[in-house]
């Protein structure tokens, strides 16, 4: 079998049943030495030569040659920049860079892609979960190592097709850890008046977690809204954008999580009054294409902020481990206990799939099946 005159792979008979194959693979750019690929097979000549021209097709493909050599660093490398940097948002980019550089590359990077298996994924998550924190004191929690498989699954996914590097994806033989579904904390109706009260003087903070609480929106899309996405003579508005802080760059507007999340959320007269006495103090400020929430001073609000900041008034009427997301699940979960249907609570959230709700309130089911019996006897025969 040769090309152009030069001979790619011959075989050679052993004995009776056995052929030894030899590739000639060219020389090796760095070093300039003559690369050769061999394998024994056992069996027929027929065989042989069918084995043959499989590993000559895979070397005509230009993918032979990288396939034997590249190290998990290398590709990751490879696939982090050249496949996926132009596919995912900023954020999930440095987020991807972080776990490749500082976790994936330290303790895989050296083994040769060909020989990396389920046995050494394995031993990473368990090492992760005991000794994974870069600053030494313990390890990662379940959701962050699972967060990694989900990384590697995908890089090496890739790996098979389109780059056709490895035959398999070992980390589909592996299982991720498993998180335990996250501790809400919303606030009952005592509690949420409790915090406007306290907070009244800060018209700004006042604002954003009084629509907060009647819409449901995530923190970045609250930060992200404009003049132009609240349309206030129908009592509306349109989650078009998020916003993110990227260590760097600032703060970083882009679409929303997922294409649900891109929606239309109805508010009652009282959140529109709301809005127009905060829109005439800051009126000094507005522009149709400006940001809503902004500080006294004309600055956006920074995500972080809003967080620390939230959490210091919370923590004054006893609510230690409420988050700002925890106002999300407030409003989830005041409609779903008023009898509001799920379907309505995950249009108004832009969760996917309802499915997605019910998982995330199912502690308020219980109650609603009471409430749903109550109903029924009032309508027995």
């Amino acid at each position: 079998m040769s090309e152009g005159g030069r001979n790619l792979a011959h075989l050679e008979h052993i004995d009776s049943k056995k052929w030894r194959i030899t590739v000639e693979l060219g020389r090796d750019s760095k070093t300039g030495r003559r690369q050769r690929k061999y394998k024994t097979v056992r069996g027929t000549k027929k065989k042989a030569q069918k084995v043959m021209l499989e590993m000559v097709n895979k070397y005509e493909k230009g993918n032979f040659v990288e396939s034997e050599n590249i190290t998990v660093e290398e590709y990751l490398i490879k696939w982090l920049y050249e496949y996926k940097k132009n596919d995912i948002s900023k954020r999930t980019f440095i987020d991807y860079k972080t776990i490749i550089n500082n976790h994936l590359i330290p303790f895989l990077g050296k083994l040769k892609l060909k020989n990396l298996g389920e046995r050494h994924i394995i031993k990473y998550q368990k090492n992760k979960l005991e000794n994974g924190r870069l600053d030494g004191k313990g390890g990662l929690s379940k959701r962050s190592v699972q967060y990694h498989h989900r990384v590697l699954s995908q890089a090496l996914k890739h790996a098979v097709y389109p780059y056709k590097l490895i035959e398999k994806n070992p980390c589909r033989g592996v299982k991720a850890p498993y998180p335990k579904q996250a501790e809400i904390h919303p606030l009952s109706k005592q509690e949420a008046k409790q915090l406007l009260k306290q907070i009244k003087d800060n018209i700004s903070l006042y604002t954003i977690i009084y629509v907060a609480i009647y819409t449901g929106l995530r923190r970045g899309e609250l930060l992200a809204l404009r003049w132009k996405d609240i349309d206030l003579d129908n009592n509306r508005l349109f989650v078009r954008r998020s916003v993110n802080e990227i260590r760097g760059e600032g703060l970083v507007y882009k679409d929303p999580k997922n294409e649900n999340s891109k929606r239309t959320v109805d508010f009652d007269e009282d959140v529109a009054t709301i809005l127009k006495k905060y829109l005439k103090k800051q009126f000094k400020y507005y522009n149709n294409e400006e940001i809503v929430f902004l500080h006294k001073d004309g600055s956006k609000i920074r995500p972080d902020y809003l967080t620390k900041r939230f959490k210091k008034e919370v923590k004054k009427i006893g609510k230690h481990q409420t988050r700002f997301h925890d106002i999300r699940h407030t409003h989830a979960s005041w409609l779903l206990q008023l009898g509001e249907n799920p379907k309505v609570v995950q249009e108004r959230l832009g969760h996917h799939d309802v499915t997605i709700t019910l998982k995330i309130y199912s502690y308020v089911v219980p109650s609603m099946q009471k409430s749903a019996v109550e109903k029924l006897k009032n309508h027995k025969i």
